[in-house]
């Protein structure tokens, strides 16, 4: 599988040179068919159908969340609040290391060159992103964040405490090591005692009334952190970054939780699930912005999303994938393509 992961981003990568070509439309809605034919003819025949049922997460919250700079700092994993212990083990955590992947895989659309033209497909290393210096970073790891918190939520709400409850701590153990400087540089020092409250409660919860509390005070923390960026964190460039980020993780959880075609690793795809569910928020909240910057981007983007979320149709993971592994790495290429219009 991780042969063919190598081979999939590379196929990304061309993607995105097409586009950097200027084979898509033009801005305000101009060439919407040719745009839509580009999209497919480089797309590496991936299936998907619209999927928006999961648009907009419970309570309306709004979707900022996560990303990730070079790998999570591995004396976290495994710590407060119960952690669930077979998923995100050893060094590493979110961003690439548990995959097999260089450290901050998804999180290359930030490295090396700033905030205004990071490619870098799998190519850059991820230890080259800090959350202080790129707001697109930043604001990717909190987004990270919250999709942990939506695939807790959606989980315990629906009687599946055990599987939720490890979750809790995922921003915590996983995702603010590598954002705390960030955070710092920032002033905002306050989200790190809510995510650790939120965790070391996790583990005695029974049902959602246990954690509501502490669930609303770090979500609300997560988004004054993201709100406290410069210009640069709510460029349209920035914007399509962050959404890549987080479904480019989503992607490799996904991937990961396969095994000879069964979902073997449960966390990961509820992982992955919770990452395209903040996604898919984080894009509609920023609709305006990129419907001003190109109309018809912005519609050929959310139907790709709306594509790529197919392969996660259920909290828990069904029986049987829907969405053959490489479909779904031709969906974020297909994804990454629709967004090249902001990017370039």
């Amino acid at each position: 599988m991780k042969n063919q992961t190598v081979k999939l981003w590379t196929g990304i990568g061309m993607a995105t040179l097409i586009a950097g070509c200027g084979t898509l439309g033009g801005e305000g809605g101009e060439g919407g068919e040719h745009y839509d034919d580009q999209l497919h003819a480089s797309s590496h025949g991936g299936e998907g159908g619209e999927g928006g049922e999961h648009h907009g997460g419970e309570g309306g919250e709004g979707g900022e969340h996560h990303g990730g700079e070079g790998g999570e700092g591995g004396e976290h994993h495994g710590g407060e609040g119960g952690e669930g212990g077979e998923h995100h083990g050893g060094e590493g955590g979110e961003g690439g290391e548990h995959h097999g992947a260089e450290a901050g895989a998804a999180f290359s659309y930030f490295a090396a060159g700033g905030e205004g033209g990071e490619g870098g497909e799998g190519g850059e290393a991820g230890s080259s992103v800090s959350s202080v210096t790129s707001d697109g970073a930043y604001v990717a790891m909190l987004q990270m964040m919250q999709g942990h918190l939506l695939a807790a939520r959606e989980l315990i709400k629906s009687g599946e405490v055990a599987e939720g409850r490890p979750h809790l701590t995922h921003p915590w153990v996983e995702v603010y090591p590598m954002a705390e400087p960030g955070l710092e540089h920032r002033g905002q020092n306050g989200l790190g005692g809510h995510l650790k409250a939120l965790a070391e409660k996790s583990g005695g919860i029974e049902d959602w009334s246990d954690i509501n509390q502490q669930f609303q005070a770090a979500w609300v923390a997560i988004e004054k952190a993201a709100n406290n960026v410069g210009e640069k964190g709510v460029s349209s460039a920035t914007v399509s970054k962050v959404v890549l980020s987080l479904t480019k993780q989503a992607v490799l959880e996904y991937d990961e939780a396969l095994e000879e075609g069964q979902f073997v690793a449960v966390h990961e795809y509820q992982d992955g699930r919770g990452f395209v569910r903040a996604a898919r928020e984080y894009l509609d909240g920023q609709q305006a912005l990129l419907k001003r910057d190109n109309k018809e981007a912005w519609r050929v983007a959310s139907k790709a999303l709306d594509d790529l979320q197919k392969a996660w149709p259920t909290a828990v993971p069904p029986e049987q994938p829907v969405v053959p592994v490489a479909n779904l790495y031709a969906a974020q290429a297909r994804l990454e393509l629709a967004l090249a219009p902001y990017l370039y």
